[in-house]
């Protein structure tokens, strides 16, 4: 027994011992490292007071410690802006997006495949138009295909069909309160499109069906300039033909997009396409005879004007 309780005081001993040695090692290390912070303290102190020194000489004062330190922290916000291939400006005009991203938790994977998204629908004509949930759906699915991101990012045309409810009375160009109302609505989605263009030129385009007109005689040379000065009513022109229905149309559409307030600034014209131009823009053989809902349509398309061909009405400054 006593042989035991020995041997037990033995390794009780060198357990003790190689523990006081860690703790002399410990404190030892901890001495080095408060001798290495005091050096480093003095090398700050000696710094610092290098920096006030230049500061006052080119400022005539001395710069506190919490101007130096947001220096350096505006140093280094620099240096890692611009290694990310930014500039300074280009961050200050993204901050209200950034923004709006991360109040609304999305990171930035997250927006590069909304955009990529929207690019396709935008491209396949699926914003601001009555679409099936199966048709975004397949959209969306060409939105993930490398094919999708090697397309031209072409501007998306914007088809306002009879097939989905933008009726006019048969040989009418007024509006009714029902189109009128989707017209306001859809204003939103063609100012997003041409700013995100960053284009100035939206195009209403009058389509017609082949149908032939009465025969009435057209009022339509002396009676455009009236309409568009808003003197009279879209109501007063008398189209005889399908090339001037499609124009009146286009003007009556035109009138209300220009009213909009998010459309302020953007130049709106309005032309007609008559019964020429199919659907998917291809030329008429003229074999499409009769009522044909599709090809009675108004196509809204964005542009950029062109400056080279800018040229001012004879006797007038330019506009």
């Amino acid at each position: 027994m006593l042989l035991l309780v020995f041997c037990l005081l033995l390794a009780a001993g060198a357990i003790i011992a190689k523990k006081e040695k860690q703790v002399a090692e410990a404190q030892k290390l901890a001495q080095s490292l408060r001798e290495e912070a005091r050096k480093l303290d003095e090398e700050n102190k000696r710094l610092l007071a290098q920096l006030n020194a230049m500061a006052k000489a080119a400022t005539g004062r001395n710069l506190p410690d919490q101007e130096w330190r947001e220096l350096v922290l505006a140093k280094d916000a620099i240096e890692t802006i611009t290694k990310a291939g930014l500039s300074v400006e280009e961050v200050v005009k993204k901050v209200p997006v950034t923004k709006v991203l991360s109040q609304n938790d999305v990171d930035v994977d997250q927006a590069k495949a909304m955009i990529e998204h929207m690019k396709v629908l935008k491209e396949f004509g699926y914003v601001g138009t009555a679409k099936t949930s199966k048709d975004l759906s397949d959209a969306l699915k060409k939105a993930d295909e490398p094919a999708a991101a090697a397309k031209h990012d072409w501007p998306p045309i914007i088809s306002l069909s009879e097939l989905d409810g933008y009726n006019f009375d048969t040989g009418s160009a007024e509006l009714s309160d029902r189109f009128r109302t989707r017209l306001r609505d859809l204003s939103k989605t063609i100012a997003g499109i041409a700013t995100s263009y960053g284009v100035d030129v939206i195009e209403v385009i009058g389509h017609t069906d082949e149908q032939a007109m009465s025969g009435q005689s057209s009022n339509m040379d002396k009676g455009l300039q009236p309409v568009l000065a808003r003197k009279v009513e879209v109501g007063t022109l008398h189209p005889a033909d399908n090339a001037g229905l499609g124009l009146a149309r286009a003007i009556s559409v035109t009138s209300i997009l220009r009213d909009m307030p998010e459309l302020k600034g953007f130049t709106i014209l309005p032309m007609s396409g008559g019964q020429l131009i199919l659907p998917g823009d291809h030329l008429t053989d003229g074999a499409q005879a009769g009522d044909v809902k599709a090809r009675r349509r108004i196509e809204i398309r964005v542009r950029q004007r062109s400056r080279e061909t800018d040229l001012a009405p004879a006797g007038g400054p330019k506009s």
